[in-house]
C-alpha cells in the first residue's frame, strides 16, 4: 500500500506509523512524506496513493496549507482514494464546514496507534 503523509513536522509522527507499519503490516507499507504543498509537483499524482494523511499546517514555504490542498482536489476533481487529516487543532470540522469542504476523517495529535491502523487496516 502506498500512503502519502503531508506533514511539516514528520518526525512528531514518525515512529506511529514505523510502529503501526511493523506490527501490523510487517513493513509492507511504502511511505512518501512532503512537508510543502509543492513537493507533489502535479496534484494529479494523489490518485497514486492508496491513503493520504493530511496535515492542516504546513512548512512556512509551503505553497498550499491543508485546506488549500483539499480546495485544489475539490475543485481539480482529483481522484484520491481515502485521506484523513492529521491535526493538533480540535476545531477543524468547523473550519472546513466555513471553508465549504467535504467532512474527512480526522485524527488528532499526537496520533494514537490504533487509530492510524483503524484506517489503514484491510
Amino acid at each position: 500500500m502506498n500512503i502519502l503523509i503531508f506533514e511539516n513536522d514528520f518526525s512528531a509522527v514518525e515512529n506511529t506509523f514505523k510502529y503501526v507499519n511493523l506490527k501490523y503490516f510487517n513493513n509492507s507499507l511504502n511511505f512518501t512524506v512532503f512537508s510543502k504543498s509543492q513537493d507533489i509537483g502535479d496534484f494529479k499524482n494523489l490518485e497514486h496513493y492508496d491513503f493520504i494523511f493530511l496535515d492542516i499546517t504546513l512548512a512556512n514555504r509551503s505553497n498550499l496549507d491543508g485546506f488549500g490542498i483539499l480546495k485544489k482536489i475539490r475543485d481539480e476533481k482529483i481522484n484520491i482514494k481515502k485521506l484523513v487529516i492529521i491535526t493538533g487543532n480540535g476545531d477543524i470540522k468547523n473550519r472546513l464546514k466555513e471553508q465549504n469542504l467535504k467532512d474527512y476523517p480526522i485524527i488528532l495529535k499526537p496520533l494514537p496507534f490504533d487509530a492510524i491502523y483503524s484506517f489503514l487496516k484491510p
